[in-house]
């Protein structure tokens, strides 16, 4: 390439640029407001991974104690940390008290925490569980055929979806965090929170 060409190159590469910094400047919301949002800070969160593009999941149902049908649009306009666990798994076992405290701790900020078991015991074993470790504020929740987890594409436990109040997986976690220090629970109300909390 001679030195006119190169040169009629690194103008157009500057002018695309500038064009792109333009575009930013004038729609700003193209920007994504979610990586700015949900990008965690600090070294206590290398076991979650924000996404790439914000995406609904699918249909979900979660069956209550009490027979019913709980689905995951029924928390739209508030952000919900979905944990998927089972009494079998030590670090879910470990990780259910902090994320019972955390969610009386977010409950007034908008922020749902709904802990959904994969145990083939269903609610008996949920039941005896949530007494032996005095879990007090999780509504307990089963999964009970696996489905939600094979449409969430969960592979291991314990594993948590971040839900912003659109609806949409914003975020994962696969495997272990601590959910109930400060810094998670900042980070919790910036990602997830409902907008002008």
């Amino acid at each position: 390439m001679n030195s006119r060409r190169f040169g009629q190159h690194i103008r157009l590469t500057l002018a695309h640029v500038a064009l792109v910094g333009v575009i930013f400047l004038i729609f700003p919301a193209l920007a994504s407001d979610h990586a700015a949002r949900c990008t965690p800070e600090g070294d206590g969160f290398k076991s979650l991974t924000p996404a790439e593009t914000p995406k609904a999941p699918p249909p979900l149902e979660f069956a209550t104690a009490d027979g019913r049908v709980l689905t995951l649009d029924s928390f739209k306009g508030r952000g919900v940390i979905l944990n998927f666990w089972a009494t079998w798994c030590v670090p879910c076992v470990r990780e259910m008290p902090e994320l019972d405290r955390l969610r009386k701790d977010l409950a007034q900020d908008g922020i749902d925490v709904l802990a959904v078991s994969m145990d083939r015991g269903g609610h008996p074993k949920i039941k005896d569980f949530f007494e032996r470790y005095y879990i007090q504020n999780l509504p307990p929740l089963h999964d009970p055929k696996g489905a939600a987890a094979r449409a969430l594409g969960i592979q291991g436990l314990p594993t948590t979806l971040l839900i912003d109040p659109e609806g949409l997986e914003v975020a994962r976690i696969v495997g272990l965090l601590k959910y109930d220090t400060p810094e998670s629970i900042a980070y919790f109300k910036r990602c997830i929170g409902p907008k002008g909390s």
